[in-house]
């Protein structure tokens, strides 16, 4: 398979590559398109978000589009506003417009085209009570979908084809979806509804709505605007390239990588469905179109590199649901993360330390000894159990001490927080710190557990002060012989401990925190030694940028950065759109150039 990535004429990459060459698109107001060659998962097709939904309800709607008698996909091409599948001299091309529910496909001869449908929620897999009811009207096919329990009354779909006679199929077909069967994820295989047939067809406008009005209205607007669109989306595109020179990259992959993470962080934002303002930052798709404290506090400051108001808006927001009391108890450590992401925005003081008040009146902190205690797995690692004062919790508890000593102009409250931090620095360093090792948490007896993990480039982000340059350097040093991976990354758990795993499990969790190695830790370790010591660490930062790069540019969806690899080998695994992924490789090579 050929993958090119074309930006202009002066900024193109291509490369054979083994992979099959799944591309990902966007629209801004929660949908996507997943697609290739063929459809090897649940998770591919059109997917669209309702208005009002995002965040909450994902909807499958196209499953294919089948290409009479063509030949097998031999180039996929990422334009960074549309994306392309060659098939011998046939090009298909492929756009999301933005902020419609539209879907544009388009063939370069006329050929007889079968459309494949699947209505379902993301996550629902029912095969009965599914109804497709298909009718023409105003020049348009339309497609009803209607089924018990869908979480909406009924999904529209309006289709506006260029050719002139449409045969309709209406048959089930049992489809086998061998990804899913290959990350554990069942079932792999379902009854998807062949719906249509155009006969001689180069284009199809695809709308959807919850209502045929709306959906008609979609549909005419898309067809009719559809250059006006396309530009639209390519000037947009086109903003990325001021940014693009600010780092002097002298490695094209790593170049062409920098630009494609801008453009995929940029992606996963969804705005408003009135006023089309920033709502919020999913995680990644395709399967995890939430967001969470967490992981948009930790992109956040990437994302200003590339929409700067939309980071702004979103971390204002997220500070405004600390402050009213929103908790977010599946992920405890959301709040300190923002409190540190503060460090990159203007904003009125009195907001943060409001924060961070409220932060400590609904928190998890214990007294005498002021510990973070977190929920049973809701650290990030939250497939396993670990110690519940663990390293990363407790330097977050320590930075949000200082920020309340540095923001507090009342001196009664700033010698609290300063006392607070001092004697808490004092407290954690001698029960975490060896002098070889730092722990990754403290048991109940307060006793520090010495399982090696990589959660201290996580505490060094959090808390850079709780070591001194040269102890972080030491730490560093005695974990990468535990943690580090000859192609470019960091297990999970250290390599000799008999719950290590090498290969990924998928859905089951065996491997996701015990050897799976996360791109978004081994950016950010990447970032912390160039922090600390770039000449010594160079070897291995320069190894973690260019395994990234490779996994952005040839491998997964391409030009999207995976969750995760196997220990083993350098793969694209996990869900295959990561935004902290991207984030922080976006901050490491920026740090780097």
């Amino acid at each position: 398979m050929k993958v090119v990535h074309y930006f202009n004429e002066k900024n193109r990459l291509a490369k054979l590559t083994d992979g099959d060459g799944s591309f990902l698109l966007t629209n801004k107001t929660g949908g996507y398109l997943w697609w290739g060659g063929e459809t090897k998962s649940r998770y591919q097709g059109w997917f669209f978000t309702p208005a009002g939904l995002a965040g909450v309800k994902m909807f499958r709607l196209v499953e294919s589009i089948e290409i009479e008698n063509a030949p097998a996909v031999e180039e996929v091409r990422n334009n960074f506003w549309n994306c392309q599948q060659k098939r011998g001299e046939l090009m298909e091309t492929f756009f999301l417009p933005a902020s419609s529910d539209v879907f544009s496909y388009e063939v370069s001869e006329k050929k007889n085209l079968s459309v494949v449908l699947d209505v379902k929620e993301s996550f629902d897999n029912r095969n009965d009570s599914r109804s497709y009811e298909i009718f023409y009207e105003s020049g348009l096919t339309l497609v009803k979908y209607t089924q018990p329990d869908l979480g909406v009354p009924e999904i529209w779909l309006a289709i506006k084809s260029d050719n002139r006679e449409t045969e309709l199929i209406k048959k089930w077909r049992l489809k086998e979806y061998s990804y899913d069967r290959k990350r554990s994820s069942p079932p792999f295989e379902r009854h998807v509804f062949v719906a249509l047939k155009l006969i001689g067809a180069q284009r199809i406008i695809f709308a959807v709505a919850l209502n045929k009005e709306e959906a008609i209205t979609q549909a005419a607007a898309g067809a009719d605007n559809l250059k006006i669109l396309k530009n639209k989306r390519q000037k947009e595109a086109k903003k990325l390239l001021p940014f693009f020179n600010e780092p002097s990259i002298g490695n094209p992959e790593l170049k062409m990588a920098y630009l494609c993470a801008k453009n995929s962080l940029q992606g996963l934002l969804v705005c408003d469905s009135k006023k089309k303002k920033p709502e919020m930052l999913y995680a990644g798709l395709p399967w995890f179109f939430q967001s969470w404290q967490r992981d948009t506090a930790l992109s956040l400051k990437a994302l200003s590199y590339v929409k700067p108001a939309a980071a702004k808006t979103i971390f204002e927001k997220t500070l405004v649901s600390i402050i009213k009391g929103e908790k977010n108890d599946s992920a405890v450590d959301g709040w300190g993360w923002l409190f540190k992401r503060s460090e990159n925005f203007s904003f009125r003081r009195k907001f943060l330390l409001a924060a961070i008040e409220e932060f400590f009146k609904n928190g998890r902190v214990s007294s005498p000894k002021s510990f973070f205690l977190h929920y049973p797995k809701s650290t990030w690692m939250d497939s396993i159990g670990r110690a519940p004062y663990c390293l990363e919790m407790q330097a977050l508890l320590l930075n949000a001490y200082r920020l309340g000593a540095l923001n507090y102009e009342f001196w009664r409250k700033k010698f609290f927080y300063r006392r607070q931090e001092k004697e808490g620095r004092r407290y954690f360093k001698e029960k975490l710190w060896d002098g070889e090792i730092l722990a990754d948490g403290l048991f109940d007896n307060q006793t520090p557990d010495k399982t090696v993990r990589p959660n201290i480039f996580l505490a060094a982000l959090a808390y850079p002060k709780l070591l001194t340059r040269a102890e972080w350097q030491k730490c560093f040093e005695n974990a990468l012989g535990r943690l580090w991976l000859e192609w470019g990354g960091l297990a999970t758990l250290d390599r000799q401990n008999s719950d290590f795993q090498s290969e990924h499990t998928g859905e089951n969790a065996a491997s996701y925190h015990q050897g799976d190695s996360w791109f978004f830790i081994n950016n950010l370790a990447g970032l912390m030694m160039a922090a600390t010591d770039k000449k010594t660490f160079l070897p291995y930062i320069e190894k973690i940028a260019k395994a990234s790069a490779h996994d952005i540019l040839w491998q997964g969806i391409i030009g999207h950065h995976s969750e995760l690899s196997s220990a083993a080998e350098l793969r694209s695994e996990g869900c295959l759109c990561q935004a902290w992924s991207s984030a922080f490789y976006l901050e490491l090579l920026k740090k780097l150039y």
